[in-house]
This record gives C-alpha cells, structure tokens and sequence, in this order.
C-alpha cells in the first residue's frame, strides 16, 4: 500500500506542459543560435549598406548632383533571399533536436511557425524605421535610397509595415515548406520541389508570351502596386504553411 500510494503521488506531482508552453519552447529552441537568426542578417545588410553609400557618395562627389534612380534600388533583397534559405536550415538543424527532446511534429512546426512570424515582425519594424531615416534625412542629403525604395518602403505606415511584414512572410514559409520536404526527403525531396515550381514558373512564361499577355501583366503590377502585390501572395504563403505541416507530420526522427 505505502508503495502504491508513494507512486500514485509521485505521479500526481509530474505535470505535464500546457500546449502553449510546449510551443514556447520550441520558439527559444529556434532562438538559440541568435546569431544566425538576428545578428548575421544585419551584419550582411549593413555590410552592403557601406557599399551603397560608397558607390552614393563617389558618385555625388563627381556630380555634385543629387542622385536620381536609387529608389528603385533593390538592395535589401538580400535579406529576404537570406530568410528563405535560413528557415530552411533552422528546421533542418532543429527538427529531430526536438523530437528527441519528446516535442510533437505539431508542437514543433506551431513553434517554428510562431518564431518565423517573430522574426518576420522584428525585421519589419527595423527596416521600416530605417525607411523613415531616410525620408527624414532627404536620403543622407544625398537623395540615396536603400531602404525606402519603391517596393516596399515610400507609401504611408501601413503599406510599409504590411508589404514588409507580408513579403517576409511569403520568404519564411516558402522555406518551411522546403525545409519541410528536406527533412522529410532530403536532398532529392528538394530536387523535385525545385522541379516543380520551375515547371509552374515556365508554364505561366510560357502562357503569357504565347497570348501576348505580358503588356497587361506589367499594367497590374503598375496598378496595384507592392500592397496589391503582396496582398496576393499572401495566398501561396497560406497554401505553403498547410502543405509544410502536412509534409512534416510524417518525416521521420531519424536522419
């Protein structure tokens, strides 16, 4: 009997985590190589910030002119190229880790999902202070532009703050899903996601050059702008999420 009981209270005292602390802790497990996830970006960002201005200032010292075209610069695309691809080595590194540690797959993808969501929001407000620095300082007097460039960073705050957000988002879970699939099926998994995707990117070529449709692509890129364009991808990012999870739930723990 002392034996029972002594087991049926050590049991009572064991609680198992509620959903949201479980998923808490695979946002700081994403978390913990900050470096990679917060500090390399802006490193790389900043590193070719100093080669705009450079470029900005030679240029201005040889014209004595304000430079005119930079708003079309596409220079912080960088950092949303880097978002992809690190998503995909974040679950890759992450993801059996976990599982080792007694995390569900759904636990797992709910808080890496989460910490993308995170990171998409911190790098959004960066770049869209960093957009009005330049507003407000005439583009370092120069008229440069790096940051409030035409795409995301020159209409008022919620086109900024959405079409940064948005786009960040559409990086991050392109990339979950590619991680997914990597998990899931290694190096050949990712070979036919590349496969299919060129496949989807050549039919819609190839559809719009055989009915002369491209004068119309370039006038709704015009008309709705990046809100407009991000708004639409905000479809595909949805569609990226679902299918990642449901790739996910059946990758194995073992490499």
């Amino acid at each position: 009997m002392t034996a029972v009981s002594a087991a049926t209270t050590v049991a009572d005292e064991i609680t198992v985590p509620g959903t949201a602390k479980r998923i808490w802790s695979i946002v700081r497990l994403q978390y913990a190589n900050r470096f990679s996830m917060l500090a390399l970006p802006w490193i790389i960002i900043g590193i070719v910030f100093l080669v705009n201005m450079i470029i900005w200032i030679s240029i201005y010292a040889s014209t004595h002119e304000q430079l005119t075209g930079t708003e079309w610069s596409g220079a912080t695309a960088y950092i949303y190229v880097y978002i992809g691809i690190a998503a995909v080595q974040a679950m890759n590194l992450t993801f059996r880790f976990a599982l080792g540690l007694s995390a569900t797959r759904r636990d797992y993808y709910l808080g890496t999902s989460l910490a993308f969501i995170i990171q998409a929001a911190l790098f959004t407000i960066v770049l869209t202070v960093l957009s009005y620095v330049e507003d407000l300082t005439h583009g370092y007097g120069i008229s440069a532009h790096m940051f409030s460039n035409v795409y995301f960073g020159t209409g008022p705050l919620w086109e900024r703050l959405f079409s940064t957000f948005g786009a960040f988002l559409f990086c991050f879970f392109l990339g979950a899903i590619a991680g997914s699939v990597f998990v899931r099926w290694q190096a050949n998994g990712l070979y036919a996601l590349g496969a299919i995707v060129a496949l989807i990117v050549a039919a819609a070529v190839a559809t719009a050059t055989l009915t002369g449709s491209w004068p119309a692509v370039g006038t709704w890129f015009l008309d709705v702008r990046a809100v407009g364009v991000v708004a639409w991808l905000l479809i595909p990012t949805a569609v990226a999420a679902v299918v990642g999870f449901f790739v996910l739930r059946r990758a194995t723990a073992r490499a």
